[in-house]
């Protein structure tokens, strides 16, 4: 343990002495000479103005791209790195006082060989071209606007340090033409769409690239190293732009929809809604987002999931107006962060308890009154990011016979989430901050268990030196929750935290507390470019600490150690054309001291120049100590795990017909648990407009300290077989028409047996840490325990059969550049069962047998700006 600490404090040291080297301007970051040159030329690019506009069809047919100059000389960034591109490429760029054009000329040696391939907007699929500017020349952030060869178009927002956030959605225009050995594009980028400083002539930095996807290859106009830390700072410049002005731009989306539910449980089964999203793009760089009764109706489906664990289940965002720009307003340490927007607007806390002959109405999610947020970025590298939302409070409906009543289920609440970050040295150095409040107003006995408020904040440091060679990595937080004791109580008691554990000294369990604080941080450093990359990290979390009102926070009461050593070589040699092999050991302990955990892992990959890839995983865990599965109880050891082994292979993705494949098998040192996993994925490109995707997971999983109860401790065996696949159609008729399918049936049967008593929970003897007991079904389906032949607790059935169908299938008309209409079907099947009476297949195919419940939606949004 001292030398793993060692190579961390030794990474931290050498961060602290070197936090205002200087650097130069000569790229030598690379053992390739000619690498280092091409990346250290300074590649300039003079736009021309014109004052006829041209037609974006992709054709660069109109007269005005006879003005400015082509500039080619792209060169390979992947698979031959400063090579010259196997196809010659040029791009042109043009403006006006509103606009910038780019014009692209793509030619292909091979007819027949262009890909173009028609997907969802922001997914890269076959040859495929882009530009990105850094209208700050910040040398940290840039606006990227791609155009597949089918017109597909992609934009995305560069945050440093290999960062992009694929949320964000600009309005702009592209078209693309393919021919026998040339396609060809036309990008329209409005500068109202990008943030820059006021000037006579603007400097911007630009990277324009083109991937031709038959071959793998990258080429670039301006070469950037691909063992490179970052990307931004190295890019090409762009000069010539004179006589414009960032300018006040205002953009509004109303939209109006209805719903319709014919065999829900809903009281109306249709309804309508209208409400009103929006922008304001201030010239200090920063955009306003504002909604008015948000609709999220067309958004994807959660995938389905049965949950036998203590934690929470993750859910990732999926939101248009939380998604854009929220990369701002990211603090994540680990799997934690200060801000989960999933908080807003989630299910409801109370779930009301129903006497016989009693119904419910309730919602699925609380209502999003109004919300604000603004981003942006200043020219002095100031980024700020702040959202204030306010969602309403909710009642159930219960029905009687002959009465209804209503039932408060969520308190009105608002919450406040700020974020500012500070560039310093040209992004090199970065200083920033966080504060998140929760504030609920509750009027309502039933509704004590939730806390009144909740505020937490935080600081973040990072610096780079050597061309961002080497880096180090600060944050720290801390929270503070108020609340009745009834909250307070609970919170005490909850997954995160388990005050109530009796074999932790450190932890004492209060039940007449009003308020929690605790705090956490993370500290990392190393080298993160080259072909060795070493990184060192320590986090910690106190036990009081917790993020979960509007954050997210995973377990308090723990601080974790880790070293990663990664080897990476991007050169083709052989057979071979890139590969990895990356080593990594992690050690927990709680804050009192414990250890709870040590892991090890070495991942080889290997990519081939068939393009065929192979990933091998190893794992193995000891001393594992979990501090969570008796659910407040005394930490339980986990037998270890000393076989954990995955091997996946995936064929080539340029292909029609794409499949990955592979087993993961664990093997742990009672000779009793066990899991086989088994994940097969298929992509099935039809045409160049129709594509088939599926995901499927087989996992049978054997657990001989399965938690069953409390009282006593009960644990049992359980062999729990699940079935989890993902499937999706897509037709596109154009880049903005568009018929998508996603479904996603599940199901999970788990049978108990060898139910047994824990004596002593961190006895690493399987015989000392348990005592058997015999059980006996009763007709009621519960099992009388007993020991000795002496009854010591009655237990429910642990058996369980689950099935459950998620699905949506969603139209799509762009009709104009921002202006959609929906039309949408979700369709929903599930059911539970205490009974294991069949199959995981036979229950994987009844899911069909379920009552569905169907919603229909019609949805029209027209964006407009002034």
């Amino acid at each position: 343990m001292l030398f793993r600490l060692t190579i961390c404090c030794l990474f931290l040291m050498f961060s602290a002495t070197n936090l205002f080297a200087q650097v130069t301007d000569k790229y030598n970051l690379s053992t390739d000479t000619a690498v280092n040159r091409l990346a250290g030329v300074k590649r300039v690019y003079y736009a021309t103005r014109i004052e006829n506009r041209p037609k974006i069809d992709g054709k660069l047919n109109e007269t005005c791209w006879e003005s400015g100059v082509w500039s080619g000389g792209f060169i390979q960034q992947i698979p031959n790195q400063g090579m010259n591109a196997s196809q010659e490429t040029q791009i042109k760029l043009l403006y006006d006082n509103n606009n910038l054009y780019v014009g692209f000329k793509c030619f292909d040696k091979g007819p027949g060989n262009i890909r173009p391939i028609l997907s969802r907007r922001d997914l890269m699929a076959g040859d495929i071209a882009g530009i990105a500017i850094d209208s700050y020349n910040d040398k940290q952030t840039a606006y990227e606007f791609n155009v597949a060869a089918s017109g597909q178009k992609v934009d995305l927002v560069h945050l440093g340090a290999y960062n992009w956030d694929f949320n964000w959605d600009a309005v702009w225009d592209g078209k693309a033409q393919v021919y026998d050995s040339i396609w060809t594009s036309e990008i329209q980028i409005p500068f109202s769409q990008l943030r820059f400083s006021p000037g006579d002539e603007q400097v911007w930095g630009i990277h324009v690239w083109r991937w031709i996807d038959r071959l793998n290859e990258e080429s670039q106009w301006k070469l950037i190293p691909i063992d490179a830390p970052a990307m931004v700072y190295l890019f090409g410049e762009l000069r010539g732009i004179k006589g414009i002005k960032p300018k006040v731009n205002y953009e509004f989306l109303p939209y109006v929809n209805s719903r319709y539910s014919p065999n829900t449980d809903l009281e109306n089964k249709m309804n309508y809604g209208a409400g009103l999203n929006g922008k304001v793009g201030l010239n200090s760089g920063f955009t306003l987002d504002y909604a008015i009764n948000p609709d999220f109706g067309q958004i994807e489906a959660d995938p389905a999931v049965l949950n036998l664990t203590s934690y929470e289940v993750f859910n990732e965002e999926k939101r248009p107006f939380f998604l854009e720009g929220n990369t701002i307003l990211d603090f994540s340490i680990g799997s934690d962060m200060l801000f989960y927007s999933r908080r807003i607007g989630h299910d409801p806390s109370y779930f009301p308890d129903l006497e016989e002959n009693q119904t419910l109405k309730i919602s699925d999610n609380i209502p999003i009154i109004s919300a604000l947020k603004l981003t942006g970025k200043t020219k002095d590298g100031l980024s700020v990011g702040v959202v204030q939302s306010l969602t309403a409070k909710e009642n159930a409906t219960i029905y009687s016979p002959g009465s209804k009543s209503k039932v408060a289920v969520e308190p009105f609440t608002s919450f406040m989430v700020g974020r500012v970050k500070q560039d310093f040295d040209k992004g090199n150095t970065v200083l920033g901050g966080m504060v998140t409040s929760t504030l609920r107003t509750i009027n309502e006995d039933h509704l004590q268990f939730l806390s009144n408020s909740a505020l937490s904040g935080g600081v973040d440091f990072q610096h780079n030196w050597k061309k961002r060679k080497y880096f180090v990595d600060f944050k720290g937080f801390f929270s503070n929750i108020n609340g009745d004791t009834t909250a307070i109580q609970r919170l005490q008691r909850s997954t995160a935290h388990y005050f109530q554990r009796t074999d932790a000294d450190h932890l004492e369990y209060d039940s007449e507390r009003t308020s929690m604080s605790g705090w956490g941080g993370s500290l990392q450093g190393g080298k993160r470019s080259g072909k060795l990359r070493v990184v060192g990290t320590l986090n910690w979390r106190s036990p009081g600490v917790d993020l979960n009102d509007v954050g997210y926070l995973y377990q308090a009461d723990m601080i974790k150690e880790m070293v990663n050593i990664t080897y990476k070589v991007s050169q083709p040699k052989g057979i071979v054309r890139s590969y990895y092999v990356e080593a990594e050991q992690e050690r927990n302990w709680s804050y009192g001291g414990e250890t709870t955990l040590d892991r090890f892992k070495l991942h080889g990959f290997t990519q081939f120049k068939n393009l065929w890839s192979v990933h091998l995983n190893l794992k193995a865990n000891l001393n594992y100590f979990d501090t969570r599965e008796l659910r407040g109880g005394p930490k339980l050891f986990k037998d270890n795990c000393l076989q954990d082994w995955e091997l996946f292979i995936q064929s080539n993705q340029v292909k029609d017909l794409f499949v990955g494949f592979g087993p993961r098998l664990k093997f742990f040192s009672d000779d009793i648990s066990k899991t086989t996993y088994f994940t097969a994925l298929i992509r099935w490109q039809l045409n160049d407009r129709f594509s088939i995707t599926s995901r499927t997971v087989l996992d049978n999983s054997i657990d001989h300290h399965e938690y069953i109860k409390t009282t006593k401790y009960i644990v049992g065996t359980i062999d729990r077989n699940t079935i989890s696949s993902t499937l999706r159609f897509e037709y596109f008729i154009s880049p903005e028409i568009s018929l998508q399918y996603y479904g996603n049936p599940y199901a999970s049967t788990g049978k108990f047996e060898n139910f047994r008593e824990v004596a002593d929970a961190g006895n690493k003897s399987l015989g000392l840490r348990y005592n058997k007991l015999q059980s006996t079904l009763q007709p009621d389906n519960y099992y009388q325990l007993q020991k000795n032949g002496v009854p010591v607790s009655w237990i429910k059935n642990p058996d369980f059969n689950y099935h459950e169908f998620r699905s949506n299938m969603v139209g799509r008309w762009e009709f104009r550049p921002g202006s959609t209409l929906y039309l949408v079907w979700t369709n929903t099947r599930s059911e539970y069962s205490d009974q294991f009476n069949q199959s995981i297949l036979k229950s994987f195919g009844n899911i069909w047998k379920v009552q569905s419940q169907n919603v229909f939606m019609v949805k029209f949004s027209y964006w407009f700006s002034l």
